[in-house]
């Protein structure tokens, strides 16, 4: 039996009580709580929740600049190349400190990045919802997407999970989540059926227990002009092993990947062309 003074208890009271609330208010559901989380910290946590939902139901949107009280600024154009990092700084450390938070997952220009605060970012509608210890977070590359990043992000899950085995969620055979086998093409450009492709991957990959790689490197990758198809060159040299056998199959050579822009966000891939595995 957990040993509580009679403050912990009354504090365990009260949490149950902000539970019931939230539940009965907003229909919040709340699974069975860890013991290792202090009275104190579980019910900080349950009142932000229910300031979020207080909060949220007023329905109030603004912009990001007026959220960050309007703040001054100079136009991206305006400003000297020297000058521009200092300036940059000081937009982000005061969205910081109002608890706008905006990340790239790639290099982006300085000037490009302050244009977009300034032209893009600042008129960006959110939520008006204040809550201390509460962030608002963007990403560059939603508003802009970096194809290249996209495609390499893919060719490493493909490697990680697909050639790795995992499992399919909720389905037969294994992880296929980026490859469109909808719309597959064969090396002719010719539409497969679905079934069989998926058949023709799980069944390549059920042949063995694992893989091992030995290298595997990208040469290059080619996206057309509008964005709308991708193909990426790849060396690579991999066995397909067997659990307690010495015995194994050496694959090597080049390969490629086609792909096109998923719907829902990100590529997909449309043609395999993996020494080894054959569509």
């Amino acid at each position: 039996m957990e040993d509580f003074s009679k403050g912990q208890f009354d504090k365990k009271i009260d949490i149950g009580l902000k539970k019931k609330e939230l539940e009965k208010k907003y229909g919040a559901y709340f699974s069975q709580t860890s013991n290792n989380i202090s009275p104190e910290l579980e019910g900080e946590w349950l009142n932000q929740i229910g300031q979020f939902e207080q909060q949220f139901e007023k329905n109030e949107t603004t912009t990001v600049w007026d959220y960050l009280g309007k703040p001054a600024y100079r136009k991206a154009s305006e400003i000297k190349s020297v000058e521009i990092s200092e300036e940059l700084n000081n937009l982000m450390d005061n969205m910081n400190q109002q608890h706008i938070v905006l990340d790239t997952l790639c290099h982006v220009d300085e000037r490009e990045l302050y244009r977009f605060i300034t032209e893009e970012l600042f008129l960006h509608e959110i939520e008006n919802i204040r809550i201390n210890g509460m962030d608002t977070c963007f990403i560059y590359e939603d508003f802009y997407p970096n194809a290249e990043y996209d495609i390499r992000q893919l060719y490493d899950y493909f490697f990680r999970m697909t050639m790795a085995k995992m499992e399919n969620i909720g389905g037969e055979g294994y992880d296929l989540l980026y490859i469109n086998t909808s719309d597959y093409e064969d090396a002719n450009g010719k539409n497969l059926d679905k079934n069989e492709v998926v058949k023709s991957i799980n069944t390549f990959l059920d042949s063995f227990d694992y893989f091992e790689f030995i290298s595997n490197e990208i040469e290059n990758i080619s996206i057309n002009e509008d964005k709308t198809d991708a193909k990426l060159i790849f060396k690579i040299m991999y066995k397909g092993c067997f659990n307690n056998s010495p015995e194994f199959m050496d694959y090597k050579g080049k390969g490629y990947l086609k792909l096109k822009p998923s719907e829902y966000g990100g590529w997909d891939i449309y043609h395999i062309n993996l020494p080894g595995m054959k569509i």
